[in-house]
């Protein structure tokens, strides 16, 4: 059948016809990837294009898919296909010059993609060479750990696109009211390191800015470098495997570790990532279907919605404390993700923008289940890390808002073993989390540093406070021998 269509394209169109009609195609595929990117991502990088490409698409939400099809797909083909069927009454004017024209438009389709997701600034620093990683990264060793005698459990939730602007009217149009009373209740009345004398959080950087690079970033201390060679994150079994995470420093000090999901645990690598680096146990989509926990043919939003998850998360937390060791229970929600979120039975109807109801009810669960695990006996010692992971890529949601005003992380730390020197008016990245969480739990670090971050209990200045936001950003996206060889690659 496609030899008989291309026999029939040959009789009908020239070669040249038909190789400026693979050009129009290329140019409306690209600008349908351009307008579809610019639509439903808000902020997003080259890097994370490369990321998705390099890594495991398994499990990713279909909704997303299938207007990415539509949209980059379909849409284009149908375009250059009405283009070719209108060739012919304007072929008179254009014959001599329909491959130069075809070039032209993929060019300006090209410039208008490139413009879109900043690949000039991303390969003028790929074309770089940095050793800012190398002179700054101090490796996890066991010898500058020390942790306390009674090992604290961890709970560490990572908020899906919660930033702490969610509850300030003053960062814009949308944003009318706090839409996160309990998360902000939550920080007041314990920890948030802000950088400002409010509510704040962390400062994104490359390569933490898309939920897989930001679970490494708070769980390793560094960044996600994407390069345009062969390094694969997770899609060959291999994720990292140079770099030391809090799962690996809990594994070898006892800890039962889980992580648990609604979704697929493969999209992203996230699974390879968190099975080498701490072998945790993963609940996802795909293991509680194959458990029967989970109906084999059950599949809201991701997988399943935050109200599964918290339920979940609750039955996992009393088989963990019922085991005689210290346990480390990771947990990723997915309702606040986007395009506008998903309203589950507990969503109320109190704004007009859907997404916003559903940023409260996200506020509210957590804040339920922050309670919950309050009452518990193993509450006494267990410290309780509550994190955005990135912030949202909702473009129409954050479309109003003041470009001056500063987008940063949430986060919120509950029961932690010791008090910080300085707590507000810190400038810090979400790799800063890192040694943070283990302060937290009571352990003491030498130096204060761990990786690319900075303990936040200490008074030993970040990364961000000493080099400023800017030129720590530049150095992150540079060339690094030292990240490629003893990072990417397997350890000696």
């Amino acid at each position: 059948m496609l030899k008989d269509v291309l026999l029939k394209l040959k009789k009908t169109y020239s070669n040249k016809e038909i190789a400026a009609a693979w050009l129009l195609l290329s140019a409306n595929v690209l600008i349908g990837l351009t307008i579809w990117m610019s639509r439903e991502y808000d902020q997003i990088r080259f890097d994370q294009i490369l990321f998705q490409l390099k890594s495991t698409s398994a499990g990713a939400q279909s909704a997303l898919l299938g207007r990415a099809i539509l949209q980059v797909g379909v849409l284009p083909t149908a375009a250059t296909l009405l283009e070719m069927r209108l060739y012919p009454i304007v072929a008179a004017f254009v014959r001599k010059r329909v491959l130069s024209l075809a070039f032209v438009l993929l060019s300006v389709a090209g410039l208008l993609f490139t413009a879109q997701m900043d690949i000039y600034a991303y390969m003028r620093a790929d074309a770089m060479k940095s050793t800012f990683i190398r002179s700054h990264y101090v490796k996890p060793a066991d010898s500058i750990l020390h942790f306390p005698e009674q090992k604290r459990n961890l709970v560490y939730i990572f908020l899906e696109s919660m930033e702490s602007t969610y509850a300030d009217p003053a960062a814009g149009e949308q944003i009318t009211a706090c839409y996160i009373p309990e998360l902000e209740d939550l920080a007041a009345k314990n920890l948030n390191f802000s950088h400002t004398d409010g509510l704040g959080g962390a400062l994104p950087f490359p390569g933490t800015t898309w939920t897989a690079a930001a679970m490494v970033a708070q769980t390793s201390g560094v960044n996600v470098k994407v390069a345009l060679g062969e390094d694969t994150y997770g899609a060959e079994d291999a994720f990292l495997p140079g770099v030391t995470s809090i799962g690996q420093i809990l594994e070898k000090q006892g800890y039962n570790q889980t992580l648990l999901l609604g979704s697929d645990a493969e999209f992203n690598g996230r699974k390879a990532f968190f099975t080498e680096h701490g072998n945790y146990k993963i609940l996802d989509t795909e293991s509680l279907k194959k458990t029967g926990r989970l109906p084999e043919d059950y599949n809201e939003w991701w997988g399943f919605e935050d109200e599964k998850l918290f339920a979940y998360a609750k039955e996992e937390l009393l088989r963990l404390a019922d085991e005689d060791a210290p346990f480390n229970l990771t947990l990723l929600t997915a309702d606040t993700h986007f395009p506008d979120g998903y309203c589950c039975d507990l969503c109320e109807d109190k704004y007009d923008n859907p997404y916003a109801n559903v940023l409260a009810c996200s506020s509210r669960q957590v804040a339920a289940f922050v309670s919950w695990i309050q009452e518990q006996p193993f509450y006494e010692n267990t410290t309780i890390v509550i994190s955005g992971d990135h912030l949202t890529m909702d473009a129409a949601f954050m479309d109003d808002i003041d470009p001056d005003y500063t987008r940063t992380v949430y986060d919120c730390i509950i029961h932690a073993a010791e008090e910080p020197v300085m707590e507000k008016n810190r400038q810090f990245a979400t790799f800063d989390l890192f040694p943070t969480t283990l302060a937290a739990l009571g352990v003491k670090i030498d130096g204060d540093r761990l990786a690319l971050g900075t303990n936040l209990f200490s008074d030993q200045q970040t990364l961000t406070e000493q080099y400023g936001y800017d030129y720590l950003s530049e150095e992150l996206q540079k060339q690094s021998d030292f990240y490629e060889e003893e990072l990417l690659a397997e350890p000696a």
